[in-house]
Order: C-alpha cells, then sequence, then structure tokens
C-alpha cells in the first residue's frame, strides 16, 4: 500500500504508452473518383486502415449521382468513372493510379454493394484500389444509403530467382546433367526379384 501512490502514475503511463504505440499503426487516404468527362477527380471514400491488423473502416463515402445525357454515346461515356488515388514515384511526386469502373459499381447493383479493396505493397504503403460488389445489402443500407465495405490486400511476394550461382563443369567442359527420376519398377525391382524367387521356390516344393 505504500508503494501505491507511485505504481499508479506508473501503470498509467505504460497504458497511455500502448495505446500510442497501437494507434499509430493506424493510417487513412482518400479514394477519388475521377468520371471519363471530367477534367478532375472528386473524393469518393475517406478509409481508415491498420497494416498490421488489417483492419480497416470506411469514414465517409460519396458517391456520384448519375447525371443524363442526350445521346447513346454521351450515356455510355457518363456511366464510366476511374477510381484511385495519387501515389508518390520518383519520377513524378503526384502519380495518379486508378481503374475504370462502371457508375454502378460505386453506387451498388441490384441487392450488391460496393467493397473498396485496398492493395499494400512491402512497405505497407496502399499502392493500387480496386472496387468489387460483395454480397447482399442489408435493411440498414437500402433505407440509409449506400454503406460500403473495405478491406486490405496484402501482395505476397513472387519466388525469386537465384541469380549469380557458379555452374560446376566436369573435367570434360560439361555443364550439370539433368537428373532423370527412376520409375517405380527401377527402384523396386528387387521386390518382385524376391517375391518371383519365392514363388518359384513354394512350387517346387509343392510338386515333391
Amino acid at each position: 500500500m505504500l508503494f501505491s501512490p507511485i505504481i499508479l502514475p506508473i501503470l498509467s503511463f505504460l497504458a497511455s504508452f500502448v495505446v500510442a504505440a497501437s494507434s499509430s499503426e493506424q493510417a487513412a487516404i482518400d479514394i477519388l473518383y475521377w468520371p471519363v468527362a471530367s477534367h478532375q477527380p472528386s473524393t469518393l471514400a475517406h478509409v481508415s486502415y491498420d497494416p498490421t491488423s488489417l483492419e480497416s473502416k470506411v469514414l465517409s463515402y460519396s458517391p456520384p449521382a448519375a447525371s443524363r445525357k442526350t445521346t447513346d454515346a454521351e450515356d455510355h461515356i457518363d456511366k464510366l468513372v476511374r477510381v484511385g488515388l495519387y501515389t508518390s514515384t520518383p519520377a513524378n511526386p503526384k502519380q495518379w493510379v486508378g481503374t475504370v469502373t462502371s457508375l454502378s459499381s460505386l453506387t451498388g447493383a441490384g441487392d450488391a454493394k460496393p467493397t473498396i479493396q485496398l492493395h499494400l505493397g512491402p512497405s505497407n504503403e496502399v499502392y493500387r484500389v480496386s472496387l468489387r460488389l460483395s454480397s447482399s445489402l442489408s435493411s440498414s443500407d437500402a433505407t440509409e444509403g449506400i454503406n460500403p465495405d473495405a478491406e486490405l490486400v496484402r501482395t505476397e511476394s513472387g519466388p525469386r530467382p537465384h541469380l549469380n550461382r557458379p555452374i560446376v563443369f566436369s573435367p570434360d567442359g560439361q555443364g550439370p546433367q539433368e537428373v532423370v527420376e527412376k520409375t517405380f519398377f527401377q527402384k523396386y525391382w528387387w521386390v518382385f526379384l524376391i517375391v518371383t524367387f519365392l514363388a518359384m521356390s513354394g512350387g517346387g516344393e509343392g510338386q515333391q
């Protein structure tokens, strides 16, 4: 009990430090939509994500409203929209990266609602955004508007080639020969030989 005035502040400091460390992993990003007929993009959604726990949440979502055109060609162009974000590259500090989709995929089609996929790179940076239509809309989505989901997709590193490996040559200058795998009979021929010998030996004893 004598140490409680000292222990309690320490425990409080440690708890606040753990909370701050966990919250430091949280990040947020703006997803943009860019109609094909428009000259600049607009904000589609504001998404928070945690690359450590792979948890994500859509904080706000503002899909574009459909507009009518006079001709079929213009109507087709108006239904196409680019979805993406700006990334920074050594050649361009503001590089647009996106994909073209239909306007209906942003507002839902039938009973399906959109899901925003954030693709993470090796350094936990979002390098690409994609959309897919998930299962069915709930009753709250139908009454309160579209409430899309968000998910993180981590990129798996592919196989790496073995570079700068020395090639061992035989004394005659030939390279390593590929070893051909033996067949089942080539591996266990001696088993068949023993079985045949026992069968012949048993048959000879029966004749005597």
